[in-house]
């Protein structure tokens, strides 16, 4: 059984941790709420960090990663409107377009940076080209990031109307929103509308993908030296 994990904007611009106080960098960043809760949780490594350790020791016979990203050319004249309506962000090369989980990709493990520069990710990325491959195959996939009600919303419908032999999952713990409200609005609307499964524990997510049963097991190690999550082979791997 093979699967694919798909990051949408996890960018510094959208869920880079602030302070309770602190501005927001730009109006697309999902505050400091719903920040705090994919990256700064209760686990020694963030979720985030911990599902990309995971990822990166699977095989890719067993799982492909894609990683959508905003990725943004000011003097562009066809990225104008989108730049006007949503304000900077996500800027080609700045920190801000980095993503969260920089530290933990892997160069030699295979895996995809598809760089859109608007909502749907199907018109100016190789995704359809990706995913083509496995068409008329009882494919997993399983999506992440932000925002929940408009990148992810938009990535799950075309790939379920495209693809109606995929099953496809959303993780409610690894996707944000601006709010919490919005976030679980979302979460029901790709469920009841689009039919997606949503899975709301990060290992579950990670069994729905492989088939095999993770174990999480953070190293000994604080926050300042480059955690690691390590799998147990012996679950599978």
């Amino acid at each position: 059984m093979k699967g694919i994990l798909i990051t949408q904007c996890l960018q510094n611009d959208f869920v880079q941790p602030l302070d309770r106080y602190d501005p927001l960098p730009n109006q697309l960043h999902v505050g400091y709420e719903e920040s705090r809760r994919l990256l700064l949780g209760q686990l020694e490594d963030d979720p985030v960090r911990l599902m990309m350790d995971w990822a990166y020791q699977v095989s890719p016979e067993d799982l492909e990663i894609i990683h959508i990203r905003d990725w943004h050319n000011p003097e562009d004249p066809h990225q104008a409107a989108h730049l006007r309506q949503f304000g900077t962000h996500c800027v080609a090369h700045t920190p801000g377009a980095d993503f969260v989980f920089k530290d933990r990709i892997i160069a030699g493990r295979p895996h995809h940076i598809l760089s859109a520069t608007g909502l749907n990710d199907f018109e100016d990325t190789p995704i359809e080209e990706i995913l083509n491959a496995y068409k008329g195959q009882p494919l997993r996939v399983g999506i992440t990031g932000v925002w929940t009600e408009a990148k992810v919303f938009f990535l799950a419908y075309e790939i379920a109307t495209r693809y109606p032999e995929f099953k496809l999952a959303v993780c409610s713990a690894l996707t944000a929103s601006s709010s919490r409200s919005m976030h679980f609005f979302a979460l029901d609307q790709i469920k009841n509308i689009l039919g997606l499964e949503i899975i709301s524990s990060p290992s579950s997510f990670a069994e729905f993908l492989t088939g095999k049963t993770p174990d999480f097991l953070p190293a000994s190690h604080s926050r300042l030296d480059e955690s690691r999550l390590h799998w147990n082979k012996a679950s599978g791997a």
